[in-house]
């Protein structure tokens, strides 16, 4: 049984690999970082921001992955690095996390920056119990729970569009069912983050979806691939 289980594992890891380097992918994600920008100018100024961004997080995030959620399931640094620049560069007013964990701590770090007029920011989650770790966590850093809800509540309030919307919500089966709702909550002019993008099944999926919406998206795998492998799609509510 533990020789099945590793070789159906190394299978896995081979299967990464190989997609990982997929010519289509590679080619795209080398045409995608000038598309973006092209479309995005204020995000030219991503390369020479990002060790600072990095550097604002990254002991924060080591705790985090030391003491609140493993690695392999929190947001990699360099995911909050894009996340962070998103907010600073182009200064949502609206933003919700959907798959609450580090990346609401940043988001509520970043709203509390303007006290006076603070940006709205909400954090959901699949998992009525993770989003109570996660408004520990927040409680802990003494930045507010406001706007922290269940799925199922979230949707139930018909809460209305955001300017910039991040998925990385529960397994990639529930990622890709609500993949159509998340999309519809991004303001005209908003962005979507789809997160975790290197795994084949939910980048097809979510391909075929965005093509069939005329939604134009973009990979940004050479700014947030991680070390294992993953990385991000960026979509336009044009």
């Amino acid at each position: 049984m533990a020789v099945n289980r590793f070789l159906k594992s190394g299978y896995v890891r081979a299967k990464r690999r190989l997609d990982d380097l997929s010519p289509a992918e590679a080619q795209r994600a080398k045409a995608d970082v000038e598309r973006v920008v092209a479309r995005l100018p204020e995000l030219a100024a991503f390369e020479d921001r990002a060790p600072e961004s990095a550097a604002r997080y990254a002991d924060a995030h080591g705790v985090y992955v030391n003491s609140v959620s493993k690695a392999n399931h929190a947001a990699s640094l360099e995911f909050c690095v894009l996340v962070d620049l998103l907010v600073r560069l182009r200064s949502p007013r609206r933003v919700v996390d959907l798959g609450s964990g580090f990346t609401s701590y940043m988001l509520r770090s970043w709203a509390a920056e303007t006290p006076d007029d603070p940006p709205e920011v909400w954090s959901v989650d699949d998992h009525a119990g993770w989003l109570e770790k996660t408004r520990g966590w927040l409680g802990e850093k003494g930045l507010t729970d406001k706007h922290l809800l269940t799925w199922d509540d979230f949707v139930g309030d018909n809460p209305g569009n955001f300017d910039l919307v991040l998925h990385d919500m529960g397994s990639m089966e529930t990622r890709a069912r609500t993949l159509d709702a998340v999309l519809d909550l991004s303001a005209p002019g908003g962005l979507v983050v789809l997160d975790d993008v290197h795994k084949p099944d939910f980048r097809r999926f979510a391909i075929e979806r965005l093509e069939a919406r005329g939604q134009p998206f973009f990979s940004l795998k050479a700014w947030t691939r991680d070390s294992l492998t993953r990385y991000c799609y960026l979509v336009i509510n044009q």
